[in-house]
């Protein structure tokens, strides 16, 4: 028993061994990082986090999530939240610079606070003598469309890339997002 068990860790630790030197012999196909990001019709910054995975020399595949600052809206806060898949073509690269198109979806989710007053048990017969209780919900819309759109990726030192995209989303509303970040190649 105690034999398998040393097998299978020393074959287990070498199978690791053997995997770390490859992907150090390899470039970076995995990039992760974030940055700010303002959207037009939402008329409100972001911050976001963002994966690339470089499929080959033309094709990435990338996940986005972008958080809006809340924005006040008479006596209610509005929040956004968004969600990028999309489909990198790089059209033209050098040693420092890449840039691509972008097409892929959009997903945003909005949510807008509301707040239930209730008198008693009934909403009609109500003592004005008695305080009203409240309960809070919210609101909640989800829109999906198409990401379209433009974007370059430059080296700023060994595995630090500083990103540039312009992109509008096609959904009910539609918006412009313009970003700017950070990645990392692992």
């Amino acid at each position: 028993m105690n034999k398998t068990k040393l097998f299978f860790a020393t074959a287990i630790i070498a199978m690791i061994a053997l995997t770390t030197n490859q992907l150090e012999a390899q470039d970076s196909k995995i990039l992760a990082g974030g940055g700010i990001a303002y959207a037009t019709e939402i008329n409100s910054a972001a911050i976001f986090a963002k994966g690339v995975y470089q499929i080959n020399d033309e094709w990435e595949a990338s996940l986005g999530i972008n958080y809006y600052f809340p924005k006040d809206e008479g006596p209610y806060e509005i929040k956004w939240l968004g969600f990028d898949l999309d489909a990198h073509y790089v059209f033209s690269k050098t040693d420092d610079l890449n840039i691509y198109g972008i097409a892929g979806i959009n997903i945003l989710r909005v949510s807008i606070p509301s707040y239930d007053i209730y008198y008693g048990d009934s909403d009609y017969d109500f003592p004005y003598d008695e305080e009203p209780s409240t309960s809070t919900s919210s609101i909640s819309d989800t829109n999906t469309g198409i990401n379209l759109g433009v974007g370059a990726r430059y080296l700023l030192a060994e595995n630090l890339y500083g990103l540039g995209e312009a992109k509008y989303a096609l959904n009910n509303d539609g918006y412009l997002q313009l970003s700017v970040g950070v990645l990392f190649g692992f």
